[in-house]
């Protein structure tokens, strides 16, 4: 359905295992480079501008905020690996020694490491990392929408009034914000070396961090070779040498790892991670996760601008099936803004629909939608699951006169789609909120004006509900208010969530350490054999 005929497929199966040839067989041993297969090359390396979760964690290893989450323990985790995830409950300091909070939330002070330097000899004092929030701020793409956790415009001033002091200045207090500030996003940048390097655009393929890696070489699309920085302030990585291989075939990527080309394989379709249960030398890690995978309705397109078409539509999708081949079983049905892991879920709300081709077709009627109509839904290359989403789709909706055509985009081509300010094709979509908070996802994923919102949806009533959440004092008081919201959105069908996502990982079995960070999952410094 994408256009690639099996000639071209088999040519490209081909190339990429020639391109991989070289790489060394994962040897279980400290000695050796630590591998990493991924089925999704990032768009870019620039910080300020990577804003989709499965990539955002690809710069973590370079770029290290001011503050970060603590790791806890992940129930369930396979024999003879300590498999971590984040304690979104609690935040301690990072390139800040700690930090505080004024009563009334506007200011907010850090105390930063003494003495730190840029790989480049640049200073990490208060002033460069100034510099940095500023430079983010300024950006107006994804790293303004972290750096003001979502409220534009709320920042009145970034100081530096010593070399170890920093502090935030809002116009009103943000409770979100040190969320933020533990994000790879909101990393702290050398400006000077970026300045001396040509500016903005050099970032796109180069890292000017302080992480616990140095990114040795990158060539976009193919690899990165990452290298421990021997001046890390903090704990030193595990492995002092990684590679990663970007392998966006899905059958390439399971043969290397059945053939334990790889320590860690990620982005493999559901049913080749179930096809390598119980095979000798390898194990799958699992997590439920506030992800999910979606179909993004284009609201203010038509026909998808009326409510009822989209619920239509919501009913003529086989979810069980989905679940069952697609996702395997590594996964959970909901319907709503919220996932099943997620707080605000609530599942008295969050009931999934069910398939209902009779009741699609009545809404459908209803709608005044005539039939047939022509459609697009888009995929991103290498997220191994969405084109057999999207194959479900056009065959289940074409009972309902609904005709998709299936286009398969490359990672820029598709960050482009999805932030485009008016959106006219379905998009399948692999989300999350980087921030594990109710209000974080509906700033991004709600709001009228906002870029990163798939399906342009907009609810003016909504979103005044939203604007009120500053004013709540209890749980209580904002569960009603995520309730009311939820409510809502039901109504209006804006998108479909296809099922809530459990991450997998296979790994080999040197593998001690795994972590999982919702906007990662490269904690590489966490990570180890």
């Amino acid at each position: 359905m994408s256009g690639i005929s099996a000639r071209v497929r088999a040519g490209a199966l081909a190339l990429a295992l020639a391109a991989t040839a070289a790489v060394p067989l994962a040897a279980n041993a400290a000695e050796g480079p630590f591998v990493i297969n991924y089925s999704l090359p990032p768009p870019t390396l620039d910080p300020t501008i990577v804003c989709d979760i499965a990539d955002d964690g690809f710069i973590a290893p370079l770029y290290t905020p001011l503050l970060r989450y603590e790791a806890k323990p992940v129930a369930n985790a396979p024999e003879g690996v300590k498999v971590t995830t984040e304690d979104t409950t609690k935040i301690v300091g990072y390139l800040a020694e700690s930090y505080s909070v004024s009563d009334d939330g506007k200011v907010l002070t850090f105390k930063l490491r003494d003495g730190l330097k840029f790989p480049s000899g640049n200073p990490l004092d208060a002033a460069a990392v100034k510099a940095s929030l500023e430079f983010t701020l300024k950006s107006g793409t994804c790293g303004t929408y972290f750096l003001e956790a979502a409220q534009f415009g709320n920042t009145e001033a970034i100081e530096a009034p010593d070399a170890t002091t920093l502090v935030i200045k809002l116009k009103r207090g943000e409770p979100l914000l040190p969320h933020a500030l533990t994000q790879p996003n909101t990393g702290i940048i050398d400006i000077k070396a970026v300045d001396a390097n040509g500016g903005k655009a050099w970032l796109a393929g180069h890292a000017a961090g302080s992480g616990p890696y140095l990114l040795a070489d990158y060539q976009p699309g193919v690899r990165a070779v990452f290298k421990a920085n021997p001046d890390f302030f903090g704990e030193a990585p595990r492995e002092k040498d990684v590679i990663v291989n970007f392998i966006t075939d899905n059958a390439t990527l399971l043969l290397q790892a059945r053939n334990k080309q790889a320590d860690v394989t990620l982005g493999l379709s559901k049913a080749s991670v179930e096809s390598l249960k119980g095979a000798d030398g390898l194990k799958i890690i699992e997590v439920p996760t506030a992800r999910w995978q979606l179909i993004g309705l284009p609201n203010q397109t038509a026909p998808f601008d009326n409510a009822k078409f989209r619920e239509a539509l919501s009913y003529a999708l086989p979810y069980e099936a989905i679940l069952k081949n697609v996702a395997h079983g590594y996964g959970e049905l909901f319907y709503g803004p919220y996932p099943p892991q997620f707080p605000a879920f609530k599942a008295e709300l969050g009931a999934p629909r069910a398939y209902d081709l009779e009741k699609a077709k009545a809404l459908l009627a209803e709608s005044g939608v005539k039939t047939p109509v022509k459609a697009e839904i888009i995929i991103r290359e290498g997220q191994n699951d969405q084109e057999q989403i999207a194959t479900i789709a056009q065959g289940a909706w074409s009972q309902i006169g609904v005709n998709l055509t299936i286009r398969k985009l490359p990672a820029s081509g598709y960050q482009e789609a999805v932030g485009a300010k008016t959106k006219t094709a379905a998009i399948v979509r692999f989300d999350g909120p980087s921030v594990d908070d109710p209000a974080w996802l509906l700033d991004y994923d709600m709001r009228c004006a906002s870029l990163y919102n798939t399906s342009n949806y907009c609810s003016k009533e909504a979103e005044a509900l939203l604007d009120t959440r500053h004013d709540l004092k209890t749980d209580a008081e904002r569960q009603a208010l995520w309730d009311k919201i939820a409510k809502i959105w039901l109504a209006d069908s804006p998108r479909i969530p296809v099922y809530a996502d459990v991450y997998t990982a296979v790994v080999s079995d040197g593998v001690k350490d795994w972590h999982f960070a919702q906007d990662g999952p490269f904690d590489l410094n966490l990570w180890g054999r």
